[in-house]
């Protein structure tokens, strides 16, 4: 007989954390400054990892990679022709085709990491369409939040999205990025790696690591650990107020006012179809907030 089960991205045992920025742009591209004073900028904020992505163009990463205790990827923020697709580590420049599943598949054929790009920018709040994202084969990921669009139109927040996504079993991890085109935009959102102790720390195994999901969202609030004890949840931060256990259509299962909270998935016969997911979201001071991955409700035979 069958049982259910949850199938979590995050390691039980203890790991470091570790925090970077996958979006930012310099001189090279539409950002006010050259690539040596974004690289030192996120190194003063205490970064461990930092993407620069400038629009069809490609910063030579190899050259500034001695000179830095961050590790940096390489990457590009695919714009011309269609809505952006960030493409991480890759050092080639690509044509920016019409059609965005030929973006992916350059991507994806060179191991690289697609993430579609602040889905509700723009005055219309529909930079990436929905449908298109549903349609493309090869992404990882999408921005559930980019921080420069805060002054700009749109929405900065885009978890509506990926909860329509997740819904429809389309599986994206969710990234929380700057987007940072100048200092003012710098350390408003990151993402925050799950790494083992004393394991090297390379481009190419935190690209692997953020592939597989070992990561979490966040715009202020640090949480410490994120395991799954059979159908139960636990979360504990340091200085959430509010936690949120999401579930399938964005509908939210439980709430609790604490930093530290829990909650138990039903074991009823259709719990694999109406929730389908868990994911949490955790509420600090003022608006800052993190967003743990989607762990994966499923029918084990």
């Amino acid at each position: 007989m069958g049982k259910v089960c949850l199938h979590s991205p995050y390691s039980n045992h203890s790991a470091l954390w570790l925090r970077g920025n996958l979006h930012a742009h310099t001189t090279i591209s539409d950002g006010d400054r050259p690539p040596e004073q974004v690289i030192a900028a996120y190194e003063q904020l205490g970064y461990h990892f930092l993407a620069l992505t400038d629009h069809d163009a490609l910063a030579p990463i190899r050259d500034y990679q001695p000179r830095t205790h961050l590790t940096l990827i390489p990457g590009v923020e695919v714009s011309a022709r269609g809505p952006h697709i960030l493409q991480l580590g890759l050092e080639v420049v690509q044509e920016p085709a019409i059609d965005r599943q030929r973006v992916l598949d350059v991507i994806t054929a060179h191991s690289g990491l697609a993430i579609f790009n602040h889905p509700n920018w723009e005055w219309h709040f529909n930079h990436f369409p929905q449908d298109l994202m549903h349609s493309l084969d090869g992404a990882t990921g999408i921005e559930i939040y980019n921080a420069v669009v805060e002054r700009l139109e749109g929405s900065a927040l885009a978890t509506d999205r990926w909860d329509r996504l997740l819904s429809h079993d389309k599986w994206l991890w969710g990234f929380a990025n700057d987007d940072s085109h100048a200092a003012q935009d710098d350390g408003r959102a990151w993402n925050m790696v799950q790494w083992e102790v004393g394991a090297p720390l390379t481009a190419g195994a935190l690209l692997e690591a953020l592939r597989a999901g070992r990561f979490y969202a966040s715009t202020g609030v640090t949480i410490q650990t994120i395991e799954v004890d059979g159908l139960t949840v636990r979360v504990k931060t340091s200085d959430a107020q509010c936690i949120r256990f999401v579930t399938r259509w964005g509908a939210v299962a439980h709430c609790v006012e604490a930093p530290v909270a829990e909650w138990t998935v039903p074991d009823v016969p259709d719990v694999v179809e109406s929730v389908k997911y868990v994911r949490v979201e955790c509420f600090g001071l003022g608006t800052r907030m993190a967003w743990a991955q989607p762990i994966q409700v499923v029918y084990q035979p």
